[in-house]
């Protein structure tokens, strides 16, 4: 049995147990959960001081606190980081900042979505884009509005659970398998 899944749901509601449910909060967590997986993947020196099992605890959650402090994060936390550690949960904690915007979707009613536009549109389009998406899930989302030329028409829309493919470029290619 695979114990990653388990560990990372844990976590995850640990951190949204000990933090506010204040969006602004929720959301810093999760911006200091993907620092730490970009420093934990890409960042060589970080990896093996977090590893080392030579380093002490207390030198690795002292680096961690002030990573925290940093993000303006409440002292609460400071038992999951602990616990993160104590486990060696590190090497999960991308699956950890999944599990936990995805609690924290759901707690908020907010999601997240990118929306592709293939072109610039006015902001009274955009926001009839929006709405529409609203009021077609049910849900409130933040989105991400980005373009690109190759939709050549409509727009796309991803978020965590669907994807709305509403462009030009699909319908082509729709043409182009019949």
């Amino acid at each position: 049995m695979n114990a990653r899944p388990e560990i990372a749901r844990k976590v995850a509601k640990l951190l949204l147990a000990k933090t506010p449910k204040d969006k602004e909060k929720l959301t810093k967590v999760s911006e200091f959960l993907q620092l730490l997986y970009k420093l934990y993947r890409s960042e060589r020196e970080f990896r093996g001081f977090i590893l080392n099992p030579t380093i002490p605890k207390e030198n690795k959650l002292g680096f961690l606190k002030g990573l925290r402090e940093r993000f303006e994060l409440d002292a609460s936390i400071d038992e999951v980081i602990d616990y993160i550690l104590e486990i060696s949960a590190v090497p999960f904690i991308n699956e950890i900042k999944r599990v936990y915007d995805y609690e924290v979707d759901k707690l908020l009613r907010v999601s997240k979505a990118l929306l592709v536009l293939a072109r610039r549109v006015d902001d009274a389009e955009l926001e009839r884009i929006k709405t529409a998406i609203r009021k077609f899930t049910g849900r409130d989302y933040d989105f991400e509005v980005v373009q690109d030329p190759s939709l050549i028409g409509g727009f796309l829309v991803k978020t965590s659970s669907f994807v709305v493919d509403a462009s030009v470029k699909r319908e082509l290619e729709g043409l182009l398998r019949v």
